[in-house]
């Protein structure tokens, strides 16, 4: 068990302050996109019909998901180059990755 009474409680919130409206919609649109390929690929197996809408919401969410990926790992990119500016020593910025 670890002793979690000195360490002060984790801020979750501002995780979501450096959200933009566009990656929110992108990331929206990424899981609307998969729900449709996913409904009218099966309605079109089962059908032969709606053939095109299964394939162009095949395409929208290739598209998002990849400009969701880039976005999420230039994020962790910049943490990692900030958090690396902050500590010039490697083994004190490994040190710290762990204790998180």
């Amino acid at each position: 068990m670890t002793d979690t009474s000195a360490r002060p409680a984790p801020a979750d919130t501002a995780r979501w302050e450096g959200r933009s409206t566009l990656r929110t919609v992108a990331e929206l649109l990424l899981g609307l996109s998969f729900t449709v390929a996913v409904a009218f690929g099966g309605y079109a197996a089962s059908t032969g019909r709606m053939v095109v809408v299964s394939q162009a919401a095949g395409i929208v969410f290739v598209i998002t998901l990849t400009c969701v990926l880039v976005s999420w790992f230039r994020t962790v990119e910049r943490a990692d180059t900030t958090a690396t500016a902050r500590t010039a020593d490697p083994i004190a910025s490994i040190d710290a990755e762990y204790r998180r």
